[in-house]
Parts: C-alpha cells; structure tokens; sequence
C-alpha cells in the first residue's frame, strides 16, 4: 500500500524493521542510535498530547539536529497539525500566529492556540521561501521525497541502505526534502547539528548521498583530493546533491562524475 505521509512512513518501517537504526547522533566520539520502534513510541505519544491543539493549527518549536526534534516535527504533523521548524528565537514566530511546542523530557508541552488554523489538509510543515513561511502539505512533503529519490543513483547491491548526513534548518526546502526522503525511503539519517563540522563528519560517517551548497561539495572534494591516490571519498559515495539553485563549474563536475558520481539537484 502506498504511504500516504510522513508519519505513516515512520509507522511503516518501525513495523517491518523496528530494531533497527534510523537516526544518530554524536556524543563527543561516540555515535548513539535510535530504532525505528523507539521513535514510532515517542512520536505516537507526543501527537496524543499536541492533539489537543486544534486540527490545523501551527505549532513552532526551537529546531536543532537532534533526534528529538526531527521526531516533535513528525508529531505535530501524526497530531494533524503544521509543523514550523525554527532555528531562531521564538519571539521572530509571534505575528506568525502559532502554539508554541517544547520537549520536557520525555514529554512535550507547548503554550498558546493559534486563532486561525491552516486551510491545508491536516498534517503539513512550514519553510522559507524568498524569506517568507510557506506552507506545505502532506501530499506535497510525499512529493519532495520522491523528487529526491528520483535524483539518487542506484544502489549497488539490492539490500544496500542509503546513508545521509543531515543537519541544516528544516525552514530550507532542501533541508526539508533530504529529511522527507530519508523518513519515506528509510535512509540511515546522522544527525551533525553544526555547519563546520559537516564534512568532517561525512568523512567518519561515510555517507551514500551528500548534498550541500557548491561551497560545501568543493569542500568535500578537497578531502578526495588529499587522499591516497584520490580514491571515491569515503569508500561508498555514489549520489552528490546540488543545493540552493546552486550550479557546480563544468570542472568540478567533471571531476565527480569521471570518479562513477552521480550529480543530481534538491
């Protein structure tokens, strides 16, 4: 049966495969995971408390690259409300119009109702667009999932998971796509909250897929480039993703793609 959301993506696969690991996270060296089962649990508790939020409602909450939050974004759309990822203060969401949402623990609480629920159909998100929130719905976010898969390349062997480094704000379509397309497709998500630290941790993560700005994809490829006798950066590497409308120089295209990448868009 087709999935028909995100949070039914989750469900999915904490049915097939509930033991094992979709998100992970750094503690100084060490890489702690967290299974599809045990997200499927917090993510079904926090919508039966964030349910009695009105149906459509916008409910803002402090993001960072951290396994609760990618799961508080998955609750509020299962709880039929619109996800608006912030990475500023709360106070640039007020004239928005939206609840507030914090995790307390185990738990989620959150302050306020907004007056006027979203027109879209229950369970969306908000991003940026030319600087302004956009809304997004269900089908749309299924949509951008797809869009993304269509750009990566195929696997080599039939059983290969797909790897990603993510951790950008979710107010950016591209962050938001590349998260649609993990949760959709089952992707192996490492969560690296800090923009320097992204392709030293594509190097210890050794990802299938990576995308970034032109900046970040030349950055990546000066880590080829140091390498014995410029090897496929990382041993796994097949999909590089363009970011941002951005547009990488016939040079460093050349250069991926004479290496057996795939260049592809998001």
């Amino acid at each position: 049966m087709p999935l028909s959301n995100l949070p039914a993506a989750l469900l999915h696969h904490a049915a097939l495969a509930g033991e094992e690991p979709w998100l992970f996270r750094s503690e100084g060296w060490d890489w702690r995971w967290h299974s599809w089962a045990e997200l499927a649990r917090q993510a079904t508790a926090w919508a039966g408390t964030l349910s009695e939020l009105p149906p459509g409602s916008r409910a803002a909450f402090l993001y960072r690259a951290r396994p609760e939050a990618v799961i508080l974004d998955l609750a509020l759309q299962m709880a039929g409300l619109v996800s608006v990822p912030v990475s500023g203060e709360r106070e640039t969401i007020a004239e928005w119009g939206c609840a507030w949402v914090e995790v307390d623990g185990d738990r989620v609480r959150f302050e306020g109702s907004p007056p006027s629920p979203s027109l879209l159909s229950p369970g969306g998100v908000v991003v940026g667009i030319g600087g302004n929130p956009v809304e997004i719905g269900a089908v749309e976010l299924m949509g951008m999932a797809e869009r993304v898969q269509g750009e990566i390349a195929p696997s080599r062997r039939a059983a290969e998971r797909e790897i990603v480094v993510l951790g950008g704000p979710l107010e950016r379509p591209e962050e938001r796509a590349m998260l649609s397309w993990a949760t959709m497709t089952g992707a192996a998500v490492a969560l690296e909250p800090e923009p320097g630290l992204r392709i030293a941790t594509a190097a210890w993560v050794r990802p299938t897929v990576f995308h970034g700005t032109e900046e970040e994809i030349g950055a990546l490829r000066s880590w080829v480039e140091k390498g014995r006798r410029r090897r496929l950066p990382f041993g796994r590497l097949r999909t590089v993703l363009v970011a941002g409308g951005g547009e990488l120089s016939a040079e460093e295209a050349a250069f991926w793609s004479g290496r057996g990448v795939k260049l592809g868009r998001v």
